[in-house]
Parts: structure tokens; sequence; C-alpha cells
């Protein structure tokens, strides 16, 4: 049973920007040459729709690779950007020390920003599987730090149970920090009874996790550490971190003490999976941001001359025949008309990259649209009598 315990990182997403030497074919090519220095599965790359607002894509399934890209020129949030989707299939194919070698690879290409990182366990049970866990927290033994909801998922049969597997969320999808708990010998159709815990990590935690990551493998380096020893042991510690799970038997039936996270403990049947601490995971803020720091820092140091701006602008309507609030809506388009024509495109995209994927791209087609129909109204308004 002892060798499907497995332990380590389960999916990244990593984005790069070209430049300096870095293109997506450059990069295709470097994972290429990887997959066959290791002997890892790859097949000729198919060629497909990009996703996530990027017009291209090359998938190499076997391999469990996806890049996406728009090339500098192009169109829309992400021209010259690529995105790397690393899958559960690739770090499935390799093991801890040639997992290193790959992240550290992705490290040293220049990596613009990290997206995505998961982390996974599996530990082969005949007893703790998915529908035991469904059970404690159901009946309020069990709870998990931090997280407010859990929803179990699968088909039961007439006897209540998961005859085909069924699956444990922890906190909301779309949250920087979510957890899933599930039978992987029912999801992969083979092998001995095994539970498989994940945590999948977004924002800025995932960029948090994947510095200390490589800080801990120059470390083991240094000290003569094996990487693939350390890259097991930091996903035990990212887990137990980023899973707490508690005993909260004592407490069945009652309301939770108001500090019941200080005085719970860990359950024996998930303490006794790790060996090392939970790490230090840096508390989610409430982060003010970059948007949010321009616009008042522009509004503290200008707000002045853009309100007298555009009184003075309202006050050449009137002279040019528009009245009350005519006067002031031209006002207004002609300042937003100068806002969006002076605009520094990747400032722009900048301020919409800490937005959630799917937001940013439609917001930044809404930037462009109303660039449009601003610049539009202005050259009418330009060669209007009036």
């Amino acid at each position: 049973m002892s060798s499907w315990n497995t332990c380590g990182p389960d999916t990244a997403h990593v984005t790069f920007k070209e430049g300096g030497g870095r293109t997506p074919m450059e990069l295709s090519a470097l994972l290429e040459e990887f997959q066959k220095l290791y002997d890892l599965p790859t097949n000729p790359l198919v060629r497909d729709k990009g996703i996530s607002g990027f017009d291209s894509a090359a998938v190499d399934k076997p391999a469990g690779l996806r890049l996406d890209w728009t090339r500098s020129g192009g169109d829309g949030a992400n021209a010259g950007f690529f995105c790397l989707q690393v899958k559960g299939a690739w770090f499935e194919a390799a093991d801890g020390e040639v997992q290193a070698d790959f992240l550290q690879l992705l490290e040293a290409y220049g990596i613009y920003r990290v997206t995505r990182l998961d982390f996974q366990q599996t530990t082969g049970t005949r007893k703790y599987l998915t529908p035991w866990f469904i059970d404690e927290f159901e009946s309020g033994r069990m709870r998990v730090v931090g997280r407010k909801h859990y929803e179990p998922r699968g088909a039961k049969d007439h006897l209540g149970e998961y005859p085909r597997g069924a699956t444990l969320y922890h906190g909301s999808r779309t949250s920087e920090r979510f957890a899933r708990q599930y039978d992987k010998h029912l999801q992969a159709q083979y092998g001995p009874p095994r539970r498989r815990d994940e945590v999948e990590i977004k924002g800025e935690t995932s960029r948090n996790l994947w510095a200390s990551l490589q800080q801990a493998l120059i470390t083991a380096e240094q000290q003569g550490i094996t990487r693939g020893a350390t890259l097991h042991a930091f996903s035990k510690s990212a887990i137990r971190a980023l899973l707490p799970i508690r005993d909260t038997s004592r407490w069945i039936g009652e309301p939770l003490p108001r500090k019941w996270t200080e005085m719970a403990t860990e359950p024996t049947t998930w303490a006794t999976l790790f060996d090392d601490e939970p790490m230090t995971v840096k508390p989610r803020e409430r982060r003010v941001s970059s948007l949010l720091k321009s616009y008042r820092y522009a509004m503290d140091n200008f707000g002045a001359a853009i309100t007298c701006m555009w009184v003075q602008r309202a006050a050449q309507a009137e002279l040019r025949g528009l009245e009350g609030v005519n006067a002031w809506q031209a006002a207004t388009y002609e300042m937003l008309t100068d806002a969006a024509e002076s605009a520094n495109e990747d400032r722009v995209r900048d301020f919409f990259a800490e937005m959630p994927p799917s937001e940013a791209i439609k917001a930044h087609q809404n930037w462009l649209s109303a660039k449009d129909d601003l610049l539009e109204w202005r050259e009418v308004r330009e060669n209007s009598p009036m």
C-alpha cells in the first residue's frame, strides 16, 4: 500500500511576458526538450484556440502541459503574455527530483506571475476514506479553521453510501485557498483504496508559496539535502497549514466557543499523516489594490486641478451654445477622453490584472470599447459647427 502513498505539487499555472528572449515558441521547444531528456510522456503538440482571453494554444495531452498565448501586437488584455498550465498528469509521471528540476527551470526562465499552485497527498486506507470524513463533518466532530462551509458531493445509494465515490469540498472554489478530499482509486478506476487530499491555492497566496518553495529548494541544495525530499516535506507542510482540520467532537450539540480555533486540536487520524509542523502562511490581508492606491494618489494631488479644469470646460461648452446639464456632460466627456487617450496601456493592463481573470478580460474589453466611443465622440464634436 505504501507505494501508492504520494505527496507533492499537483498543478501549477505560471504566466510569462514576452521579451528578453522569452517567447511562447521558445518555451514550447524547451518543454519538449525537457520531456525527452527525462523520458517523460509527450506527443506532437496539438494547436488549439486559446482560453481565458488568449488567442492561441498548444496542448501536449500525454505530458499534461498546456501553453496559451497572445503574441505582442495582438488584441486583448493578454497581448504579449503566455501562460503555462502544468497539470496533475505531469506531476504523476515525474519523481520528486525531476519535479524540482522542472519547477526551478520555470523560475529561471523568468516568471511574470504565478496564478495557481496545488499540492496533494494520497494516503492508502480502507477505513478513513472520504465518506468517513463526510460523516465526521456532518456530525460536527470535525471543522476546518477559516472555512465557513463544507460541501459533500456524490450519489448515495439506498444505504446512504457512495458506491461511485464522493468529494468533500472545503471553502469556496473562487477563493484563494480551497481544498477537496476524494477517493483516488474510484476517480482513477485502478489501484487499492486510497484518499487524496488537495489544496488549490491562487492569487497572492500562490505567489508567496512559490517564492518559499523556490527558496527551500535552493537551501536544500546548499545543505546537501535531496530536493525531492524537500519538495515532499514542503508539500506536506503546506497541506497541513492550508487544510487545518480540527477535532470539535467535545462541543457536539453546543455552540462552538468563541476561541475554539485556539482550543481545538488536530484529530489523531489527521495528525499522524504529518511529520513536520505546518508552515506559517501569511494571513490574507484586506489589500488595497494598486488601482485604488493610484486613484487615491491622483485625487489627493490632482483633484483640485481636475475639478477646476472640469468647471472651465463646462464654461467653454456654454460659450459654444450648450446649456445646463448638456454643458456639464460635454465637459465630462472631454475630461474622460483626455484620460483615455493618454492612459498607459501597460499600466491599464496591470490594474486589470489585479482582478479575477474572467472579470479582467471583460473589464479590458469594456475599456477598449469606451475609449473608441470617447475618441469617436471627440472627432464628431470637433467637426461639428457648434
